[in-house]
């Protein structure tokens, strides 16, 4: 009878590693335990290999052995499922990092469910390129049990998540720090976590805004993501059919429409997305920004426009983007004041 490591290895086409393994006597109750320096180590060079395998692995369910080292559970769950079927694992075939230090606007990092990274401007937090996904969010409940967000229109798995609380995008971010930490992609000095107000507006290309709060800064700089002059041109994003810039009626696939200098995709319109700030000095509201396909008021789609929500609440429009940072850096402002 084959052993629960020949036939991971077999079913992924890496069967001729089985040696380096016998080779580090490790036997089916460690796997679990495996992290992605340990499979570096082994000899497992390519990184979607190593993904893959630490998908497997932590799948694997198997009696304990008397005498031998107690597995490593998994920080959020016992049961850690493989990532999304929809989410092609890459290889290190150049158009992807995985190492965070090395992202660029050209090669972005790539986490565990698929999510790219990239620089911005003035600081060492990298922007996801979209919103959080359907099918992201939905790998974060099937791990937890948490509740998928309920929607009245129909919506793809690579829609936006929506109706998603400030509240519920923090856990998201908790849990998704420590699966990658766990798989072996981030080391402990790195968080997932919601962007600052000036981050967003670093990342959407605003220059330095002056006011100490987002209540302040909103809608003080006129300009749009697509440029001075309203309304948008066709292609130009996701906002309501009447502006006539796009076919979509509610929600469209993230990445939709052309990135801007950063590589960004979605920063106007599709949904709005949540920051970590007060909307204003003690207020019991956060920020959002980006406006949504449901907007077709000028004001609201300024670049520099915020709205507020109370963070319990979620909405129809209102969806998420991440980024990621390490500790030393999370509370950093991005913007060099002269």
């Amino acid at each position: 009878m084959s052993s629960r490591l020949e036939k991971i290895l077999t079913d992924l086409g890496l069967r001729g590693m089985l040696p380096a393994f016998r080779n580090e006597k490790i036997d089916d109750s460690l796997l679990t335990g495996l992290s992605d320096a340990d499979l570096r180590e082994i000899g497992i060079t390519k990184l979607g290999d190593r993904k893959r395998l630490l998908a497997a692995f932590s799948n694997a369910k198997v009696a304990p052995v008397a005498g031998s080292p107690r597995p490593t559970a998994f920080p959020s769950a016992p049961h850690h499922p493989p990532p999304p079927p929809e989410v092609e694992l890459p290889k290190e075939d150049g158009l992807y990092t995985d190492d965070p230090g090395k992202a660029s606007h050209v090669r972005p990092f790539l986490n565990s469910l698929g999510m790219p990274f990239v620089p911005i401007t003035r600081t060492r937090t990298l922007f996801c390129i979209w919103p959080v996904r359907i099918l992201d969010y939905a790998q974060f409940c099937v791990e937890t049990g948490a509740e998928m967000p309920t929607v009245d229109f129909p919506q793809a798995p690579d829609h936006p998540v929506v109706n998603v609380a400030w509240n519920d995008a923090h856990i998201f971010c908790e849990w998704l720090t420590k699966r990658d930490i766990w798989l072996g992609l981030l080391d402990s000095k790195h968080i997932y976590r919601l962007p600052k107000d000036e981050e967003w507006s670093a990342a959407v290309g605003l220059p330095y805004e002056h006011a100490l709060t987002p209540r302040g800064r909103s809608g003080i700089i006129e300009g749009f993501p697509w440029g001075a002059d309203f309304p948008p041109p066709y292609g130009a994003g996701n906002y309501h059919h009447r502006l006539g810039a796009d076919d979509f009626p509610e929600t469209s696939p993230v990445g939709s429409f052309a990135a801007n200098n950063f590589g960004i995709h979605d920063l106007g319109g599709n949904v709005w997305e949540w920051c970590m700030d007060e909307y204003d000095k003690g207020a019991p509201f956060r920020v959002l920004r980006g406006g949504s396909c449901f907007n077709d008021d000028p004001e609201f789609l300024h670049s520099s426009y915020r709205d507020k929500l109370a963070p319990e609440k979620g909405r129809n429009n209102v969806g998420m983007r991440i980024v990621l940072s390490g500790f030393m850096q999370a509370d950093r402002d991005p913007w060099i004041k002269v």
